[in-house]
C-alpha cells in the first residue's frame, strides 16, 4: 500500500492547495504534476496608507520574462520560466519543479498610479511598491 506524502496544510491560498491536492492525487502516479505549461508563483500584497507592496517568488524567471500590467484597480504579473536541464538528452528522474508560462491577477481596492510603479528583481524575488492615488480636495 502506497501512501501520500505529507503535505501540511498552510491557509493562505486554501483553494488553490485544493486543487493542487487533487492533481497529484489524479496524475502523481504517472509523473504527471499540474496543467502543462503553467504553474503559479507566490505572491505577497502587503498595504499601507500610499502605496502596495507586493512580493513575488518567481526563482529561474529571466527579468526580460516577467510582465507587469497595473491598471486603475488591478494588477497583473506574467511570465515564462523554462526547463533548468541543460543537457537535452538527460531523462528526468525527478521533476518537481514547474515550468512554462504563468499569470496572476488582483484586484486592488484603491486606484493605484500605474506610471510610477518601482521594480526590483533580486534573487528569484520580484518586489513591486504601487502608489495609490491621491484623494483630491474638495474645495
Amino acid at each position: 500500500m502506497s501512501q501520500l506524502p505529507w503535505k501540511p496544510i498552510r491557509l493562505r491560498n486554501l483553494e488553490q492547495q485544493i486543487d493542487q491536492a487533487f492533481d497529484d492525487l489524479i496524475h502523481g502516479q504517472w509523473g504527471l504534476s499540474g496543467t502543462a505549461g503553467s504553474w503559479q508563483p507566490e505572491i505577497d500584497i502587503y498595504e499601507t496608507r500610499d502605496s502596495y507592496f507586493v512580493e513575488a517568488d518567481i526563482p529561474g524567471v529571466p527579468p526580460e520574462e516577467i510582465h507587469i500590467e497595473v491598471s486603475e484597480h488591478t494588477l497583473s504579473i506574467s511570465g515564462w520560466r523554462q526547463s533548468g536541464c541543460v543537457e537535452k538528452s538527460a531523462r528526468g528522474v525527478c521533476i518537481e519543479r514547474r515550468k512554462g508560462s504563468f499569470f496572476r491577477r488582483f484586484p486592488l481596492e484603491h486606484a493605484v498610479d500605474p506610471h510610477k510603479v518601482e521594480r526590483e528583481n533580486k534573487t528569484g524575488t520580484l518586489t513591486l511598491k504601487i502608489p495609490k492615488q491621491k484623494l483630491k480636495q474638495q474645495p
